[in-house]
């Protein structure tokens, strides 16, 4: 499986995933994620711990996750995020617009407050 979701607290939804390089599976989690959204959930920890590369396609991701999280009222974090993927945000000038933390404990707690 290329994704899991995971409930924190029952507030927030951890999303755990393998790879966002492949649009077509992407889609698939984008439809998971407004199916939680419409059933009340609107904070998320994406959880990138088991990914080292991200491209376009991943980002666009990202930027899907941050708008329907915000456009909810909630929020976003991403945790673990590696050195490629921070680098990449950093070139886009993106990075700013993300919170970052380095763990899912740090990001549940984050999305606590």
């Amino acid at each position: 499986m290329s994704h899991t979701f995971s409930e924190h607290d029952g507030h927030i939804q951890i999303l755990q995933v393998n790879s966002l390089l492949n649009e077509y599976d992407n889609k698939s989690i984008m439809q998971e994620v407004e199916e939680r959204i419409s059933n009340g959930w609107n904070k998320f920890v994406l959880d990138l711990s088991l990914m080292d590369f991200m491209n376009s396609v991943g980002l666009n991701f990202l930027i899907f996750m941050l708008k329907k999280s915000r456009n909810s009222g909630g929020q976003l974090a991403v945790a673990n995020a590696s050195e490629q993927v921070v680098s990449l945000l950093e070139v886009t000038k993106l990075k700013s617009m993300f919170d970052l933390e380095s763990s899912v404990d740090d990001a549940t707690k984050k999305l606590e407050k």
